[in-house]
């Protein structure tokens, strides 16, 4: 089981939102890794591995993309330090969270 927070922006005019573990994480479905597509702006949890009976760990890594626009151009997040994808502003973490997978 994984959790995802909510991330929004701090500049009520832009009003950006993303929803993301906030770092490695990882569930059923394999590890995820929270990053920014510098090509479409978007902060999203990237598939990074999944389950492999070959791998010895048992997951295999997978080529890292954005899951929205397929770019590759890709920059880890940290949260706390990682400004909003959109307009620069700060990203406020809420206390609240979800489990996925």
């Amino acid at each position: 089981m994984g959790f995802c927070f909510d991330y929004k922006c701090s500049n009520p005019a832009c009003g950006y939102e993303a929803t993301v573990s906030g770092g490695k994480d990882h569930g059923f479905c394999g590890e995820v890794q929270t990053m920014v597509c510098l090509d479409c702006k978007d902060l999203l949890d990237v598939l990074t591995a999944e389950p492999s009976a070959n791998a010895p760990s048992g997951l295999a890594p997978v080529e890292r993309k954005c899951g929205e626009c397929g770019g590759k151009n890709l920059k880890l997040f940290h949260s706390g330090k990682t400004r909003c994808p959109k307009c620069g502003a700060r990203l406020k973490k809420s206390d609240n969270f979800d489990l996925w997978d």
